[in-house]
C-alpha cells in the first residue's frame, strides 16, 4: 500500500482524481439546486387550465443524487487524508531532529 500512496503522490494522480472526485460532487450539487427550477419552470409551462395548481415537486427523486454527492466527497476525503497526512513524529524523535539543527 505504501508504494501505492507513493506513486499516487509523486506522479500527481492522487491529486487529480481527488479533484475529479470533488468535481463530480460541485456538479452535484449545481444539479439538485437546478433541478426543482427546471421542474418548476416545465410544469408551470405544461399543465392545462383544468388543473388546480402544480403537482408537489418529488423530492424523492433528489435522493440517489444525494447520496452519490456525499459518497463523492467523503471518497475524496479519504483519499486526501490517507495520501497527505502528517506522519506524526514521536517526542524523541523531535529531539534528535533538534540536536541535529543545532550541531
Amino acid at each position: 500500500m505504501e508504494r501505492i500512496r507513493e506513486i499516487l503522490l509523486t506522479q500527481y494522480i492522487g491529486a487529480i482524481v481527488i479533484a475529479m472526485l470533488l468535481t463530480e460532487a460541485l456538479g452535484g450539487v449545481v444539479s439538485v439546486l437546478v433541478e426543482p427550477v427546471i421542474w418548476y419552470q416545465q410544469a408551470s409551462r405544461l399543465r392545462s387550465a383544468m388543473e388546480p395548481g402544480l403537482k408537489p415537486f418529488p423530492w424523492s427523486d433528489l435522493l440517489p443524487l444525494g447520496i452519490r454527492i456525499l459518497l463523492y466527497a467523503f471518497v475524496a476525503y479519504l483519499l486526501l487524508s490517507w495520501l497527505y497526512r502528517n506522519e506524526r513524529t514521536s517526542p524523541a524523535d523531535e529531539e534528535e531532529n533538534l540536536a541535529k539543527t543545532e550541531a
